[in-house]
């Protein structure tokens, strides 16, 4: 008998983003009805940060009208934390997430987890492949772009193309190596994980998406940017000061 591989779904959702928690969650399960057959499913709603009453109502209602759909909830506030303890509370084989607007498109998922399936520890979404396509506003687009090259690609020598898609498969076994070590629990994880991932010859592959820039976001532009400076140079310099130990 044909093994189904058991994947677990992470929304990281915080009390802005109620309005849209169900009728994201309704689209996604939807879609992996269609590709079942050689895995089973399952949603977590990934609850983080304060003022989340409202929000952690909405998705224990949803939890009742769906057997495959639980709900989690950490106190702090940021995207890693909502995935992180989402992914270390779970025992599933794959471990995925991604932003509940739905900006990337589900039609990469397939491919997401069939990288997985097919001996990949960790894929990452890429909205920067020449075959990806991409709907977003050009201050973003160049940022963003910048960001990628001088920073990961050719200071941290990361040669991934986008870290940051909110869309990526991991296998359990390679998180559970990379754990203990992500020290980011806001919006730099993922880069994070990958360059740990590198450093242990981890297999890394990335699978081209349609994105659209959607405009509720809580990314603050100029912050957050700063931020993702100020810990691509912390995690370079901590690389360096192990290599001396």
């Amino acid at each position: 008998m044909k093994k189904r591989w058991t994947v677990d779904i992470v929304f990281p959702v915080y009390y802005d983003n109620i309005d849209i928690l169900e009728d994201s969650t309704i689209e996604v399960l939807k879609h992996v009805k269609k590709i079942q057959d050689s895995y089973l499913f399952k949603i977590i709603i990934s609850v983080n940060g304060p003022k989340s009453d409202k929000i952690i109502e909405k998705a224990k209602s949803i939890c009742r009208k769906n057997d495959s759909v639980s709900c989690i909830y950490i106190k702090n506030q940021g995207k890693g934390y909502g995935v992180l303890n989402a992914w270390r509370n779970s025992s599933a084989d794959i471990l995925a997430y991604m932003d509940i607007d739905l900006s990337t498109s589900l039609k990469s998922f397939n491919f997401l987890i069939d990288e997985i399936r097919k001996g990949a520890d960790i894929a990452v979404g890429s909205r920067y492949l020449t075959t990806s396509k991409i709907k977003r506003s050009l201050r973003r687009y160049v940022l963003s772009r910048i960001y990628h090259i001088f920073l990961i690609n050719m200071f941290l020598r990361l040669p991934i193309k986008d870290v940051q898609c909110g869309f990526k498969a991991i296998h359990k076994n390679a998180f559970l190596r990379l754990s203990s070590d992500i020290s980011n629990q806001v919006f730099f994880f993922e880069a994070e994980m990958l360059y740990l991932a590198q450093g242990l010859k981890m297999k890394i592959v990335e699978i081209p998406v349609f994105w659209i820039e959607c405009e509720v976001t809580g990314v603050k532009l100029i912050r957050t940017s700063i931020s993702f400076f100020l810990n691509v140079l912390r995690i370079k310099f901590r690389h360096l000061f192990k290599q001396k130990k």
